[in-house]
């Protein structure tokens, strides 16, 4: 048994330079073009399970009263970035809201049974989510209906009189994309094609009063899609092939960097526009990505505020998969906007909650 501790103990300690490595990396992530690194990418990708690891050290060593200590409490400290874009104290005063016609509620939601919504015995729910919480813009990723879906249809599927649309995708049947929904009139749109049928972007120009006109930017990066690798995993695990299940983590890993360095040219076609945009803009969608990733961060630059650092409160996530710890869907708004309440309630249409946030212009 002694032997076995002492071989434990030796163990922590290549365990707290990895560990130790890929928390420092992972603050790297927003300034790291995964076409030039993509270890850093890797790390905020995976931030709670790093961090969760240097905290396990962080005590161990502490409690061992040993100089590895130093390595997990640096690599927590220097994460504060992360940790702070991902929880906020929940007892934050948030400012109070102002009723005036300036005020304005946007949601995104990246919902992908909207097809199955539209067609349940509990029809329209969306629209009740857009009536409960008076919703004004509406920006919806895998946005999936009938190709001969009417006007009255698709009016009454979320009450929203406007809309602006990018389905990338077409069957026999029915048609795929994103789309911006809008109380105010739409006066211009465009595309921001990145050549793929599962991910795109959109911009609208959105007449909020008689004065102001806005730029909402819809995103849908590079979806992460590691559903298929897992199955096979499962199944290898099943029976004990350990040569199967290494061979998915190979493949597993050499598509997450795929995934980091297109999500990284998508970012880049994104900000193109907003840095040729006259408009204040609010940007939101599901970028497939954390907070502390290189595409969500060059996209919003410094001149954006994130709507959950802002006005959130709690643990911040937007994915319900791998346990509910990835915040990946966001609003983010230039300083010509103030923002007042935001929310992320759990629904049961998704994988994914909707966002939606309370702006004052």
């Amino acid at each position: 048994m002694a032997a076995l501790r002492f071989f434990f103990y030796l163990l922590m300690i290549p365990a707290a330079l990895g560990f130790a490595f890929l928390g420092l990396a992972g603050v790297l992530a927003p300034f790291t073009d995964p076409n030039t690194w993509w270890v850093p990418a890797f790390s905020g990708l995976f931030m709670p399970v790093i961090l969760a690891g240097n905290i396990f050290l962080l005590f161990f060593w502490g409690f061992h009263k040993k100089r590895w200590v130093i390595l997990p409490l640096l690599a927590i400290g220097l994460n504060y970035n992360y940790l702070i874009s991902s929880f906020q104290w929940p007892w934050k005063k948030i400012p109070q809201s102002i009723q005036n016609k300036n005020n304005l509620i946007i949601a995104s939601y990246n919902i992908e049974g909207f097809y199955s919504i539209a067609h349940s015995s509990n029809k329209y729910s969306l629209a009740r989510l857009v009536e409960k919480k008076n919703i004004d813009i509406l920006c919806l990723q895998e946005h999936c209906e009938e190709s001969n879906a009417d006007s009255t249809l698709i009016f009454r599927r979320t009450g929203l009189p406007f809309r602006a649309v990018f389905f990338n995708r077409r069957t026999d049947w029915a048609v795929f994309g994103i789309t911006i929904y809008s109380r105010y009139p739409i006066v211009r749109m465009g595309k921001i094609d990145f050549g793929s049928e599962r991910n795109a972007a959109m911009w609208a120009d959105i007449k909020v009063n008689e004065h102001d006109t806005i730029r909402i930017i819809n995103n849908h990066l590079q979806t992460t899609d590691i559903s298929l690798n897992r199955k096979k995993f499962n199944e290898y695990k099943s029976i004990k092939n350990w040569h199967g299940q290494a061979r998915v983590l190979v493949t597993l890993l050499e598509q997450l960097k795929n995934n980091f360095q297109i999500r990284a040219h998508q970012a880049q076609q994104v900000r193109q526009v907003v840095d040729t945009t006259k408009y204040p803009i609010i940007l939101c969608g599901d970028f497939n990505d954390t907070p502390i990733s290189y595409a969500y961060n060059h996209v919003k630059g410094n001149d954006f505020g994130d709507g959950f650092r802002n006005c959130g409160q709690g643990y911040g996530h937007s994915f319900n998969g791998i346990k509910g710890l990835l915040r990946i869907d966001f609003i983010a708004y230039q300083p010509w906007f103030r923002g007042i309440e935001y929310t992320s309630p759990h629904l049961p249409w998704s994988d994914h909650n909707p966002v939606i946030m309370k702006l004052a212009l």
